[in-house]
C-alpha cells in the first residue's frame, strides 16, 4: 500500500513551530503524537519523537512517549546488541515477557531495554523453570538453518528464534529483521518476517504459518512509503532430523513468491502510482 507518511520528512517536521496551548486539547495532542510515532519511517523513530516534542511544545508526557516507542521498537523488530556477547537479538512482540523486559532466547535471559536510546542496558539469566519451557532441540535446528538462510538471502539480517513447550505441544517462532538506512540519499527500508511452526510430540509434521512485511520510505522530492504485507500457511515436516531443512525450504518458497510480487509492483509503479 502506498501512502503519504504521517512521519517527519527530514526536511519537514524539524522546522515546525510549537502549537499554542489554546489550539488543541490534551487528548488531541496525544492522538497526533501517536499517529506520528506509530507511522515512523524505518529506523527513524528517534528523530520523529524529537520532532513531535517540538511540534506539540513538549506537552506529551514522557510515559506516553515511552509506551509508544516500546510498541514501535517491538513491532519493527529492533535489533540490539547483547551486552558483552558480540551478537544481536531482535526485540519483538513474541519475546515480550510482560514485565517490561524482553527475551533473549539464545542466551535464555531477560533483557532490559532503553527504548528511547534503542539499546539493551542489562541482561539477567532466566530461572531453570523458566528456561525449561522455552527451549527444545528443534529450536536449535531451526535457528541454525534459518541463520544460514538469512546470511545468504538477506546479509546482515538478525535472526531470533523462540520456543514454547506446553505439555506435549511445541511452538517454534523464528523472526528475521533487517533495517537499512541511507538518509543522505533519502531512503530507508525495513524487512520483517516471522514464521511459527506448531506440532505435537511425536508428530511427523506440523502447521507452519508466516507473515512477511516490507516497508520502504523515500523522501526526495516527495514523502512516500510502500508497505506490503503477506500472510502464508503450509504443512511442514517436523521430525527432529529434518525440521531445520524443511523449515527453510518452505520459507524460501514463500519468500520467493513474495519477492516476485514486489518486483511486479515496482515494475508498474512509475506508470500506475507515481505519475504526477
Amino acid at each position: 500500500m502506498l501512502f503519504r507518511s504521517f512521519a517527519a520528512r527530514r526536511r519537514g517536521l524539524g522546522g515546525a513551530t510549537e502549537m499554542g496551548d489554546d489550539e488543541l486539547d490534551e487528548a488531541s495532542k496525544l492522538k497526533i503524537a501517536a499517529n506520528f510515532i506509530n507511522y515512523s519511517p524505518p529506523g527513524q523513530i528517534q528523530k520523529v519523537v524529537e520532532d513531535v516534542k517540538v511540534l506539540l511544545g513538549g506537552h506529551v508526557p514522557r510515559s506516553t512517549l515511552d509506551s509508544l516507542m516500546v510498541k514501535v521498537n517491538s513491532t519493527s523488530f529492533l535489533a540490539v546488541d547483547v551486552p558483552g556477547e558480540g551478537r544481536k537479538v531482535l526485540i519483538t512482540p513474541f519475546g515480550d515477557l510482560g514485565d517490561g523486559t524482553f527475551l533473549d532466547p539464545m542466551g535464555l535471559q531477560r533483557l532490559t531495554i532503553d527504548h528511547g536510546k534503542q539499546v539493551c542496558t542489562s541482561a539477567e539469566a532466566l530461572s531453570g523453570a523458566e528456561a525449561a519451557s522455552l527451549d527444545a532441540h528443534e529450536k536449535g535446528q531451526v535457528d541454525a538453518a534459518m541463520t544460514r538462510y538469512a546470511a545468504n538471502k538477506l546479509p546482515d539480517a538478525v535472526v531470533t528464534t523462540y520456543c514454547k513447550v506446553v505439555g506435549t505441544a511445541t511452538q517454534i517462532t523464528c523472526c528475521i529483521g533487517r533495517c537499512d538506512l541511507n538518509l543522505s540519499n533519502y531512503w530507508a527500508g525495513l524487512w520483517r518476517s516471522h514464521w511459527v511452526l506448531e506440532f505435537a510430540e511425536g508428530a511427523k509434521s506440523g502447521k507452519l504459518s508466516g507473515t512477511v512485511r516490507s516497508n520502504v520510505h523515500y523522501f526526495e522530492d516527495g514523502n512516500v512509503q510502500l508497505d506490503d504485507k503477506a500472510v502464508f500457511q503450509r504443512e511442514c515436516p517436523a521430525g527432529a532430523d529434518v525440521v531445520g531443512s524443511e523449515f527453510v525450504g518452505k520459507v524460501r518458497e514463500i519468500e520467493q513468491q513474495f519477492a516476485a510480487k514486489l518486483e511486479e509492483i515496482y515494475s508498474t509503479m512509475s506508470d500506475s502510482v507515481l505519475q504526477r
